[in-house]
């Protein structure tokens, strides 16, 4: 059961960037697979977020990035955010991430706050559990914003390495998440578990 519900939590997160991840592996190096990224992404933010799977700051940071995008690239044409998008799309993710914590909220607390009752809302295991992951995922985006600044400075380099790297570096933060899920949970049942010991025990003093 715990098993279970620690994979719907990274599947749920890894939903919430699905218009990041569809923008990254359709677009490419013609304007035209860029263009289809974009309205694409655009379209999951707007879906995902009226089925409410997306939801928080990444929501806004969904908003906010693909309206630019598709006013600067698809109408505009603007040559040098497309030549930068790559390291504006991850930096907008990286500031999203760094302003949540800064606000108190961080991001990963809107979607583990579906598999945790609500009485442990408050409580200074959760809180500190999702800022550690937030910040994990904040140190993915900046690893990705820094890839993609170090592609800008070799435009003659195959693209696909970096694309490779950036999968790579996300790919870990998966996996750090499910690993650090599953382990928050075991702590709070093994918590839950010693707290009902301790009122049985208690329970039967009194009763003596």
């Amino acid at each position: 059961m715990q098993r279970d519900k620690t994979i719907m939590e990274v599947v749920k997160l890894i939903l919430a960037f699905a218009p990041w991840l569809a923008f990254w592996f359709i677009s490419g190096p013609s304007i035209l697979r860029l263009h289809i990224a974009l309205f694409v992404a655009a379209a999951l933010v707007i879906v995902m977020a009226i089925t409410r799977l997306h939801k928080g700051a990444i929501l806004w940071a969904g908003y906010v990035f693909f309206s630019f995008a598709l006013v600067t690239v698809v109408w505009l044409k603007n040559m040098w955010v497309i030549h930068h998008l790559g390291v504006l799309a991850s930096g907008t993710l990286f500031l999203t991430t760094q302003l949540s914590m800064l606000l108190g909220r961080p991001f990963t607390e809107d979607y583990a706050r579906e598999h945790i009752p609500r009485e442990f809302w408050n409580s200074s295991s959760f809180v500190r559990s999702c800022f550690v992951s937030t910040s994990a995922w904040s140190f993915v985006f900046l690893a990705n914003t820094s890839v993609n600044v170090v592609r800008l400075n070799y435009p003659a380099a195959s693209e696909w390495p970096f694309r490779m790297l950036e999968y790579l570096i996300v790919a870990m933060g998966i996996i750090f998440t499910s690993v650090y899920s599953r382990l928050v949970r075991q702590k709070r049942v093994e918590e839950l578990t010693t707290i009902d010991d301790g009122q049985n025990v208690d329970n039967t003093i009194k009763a003596q």
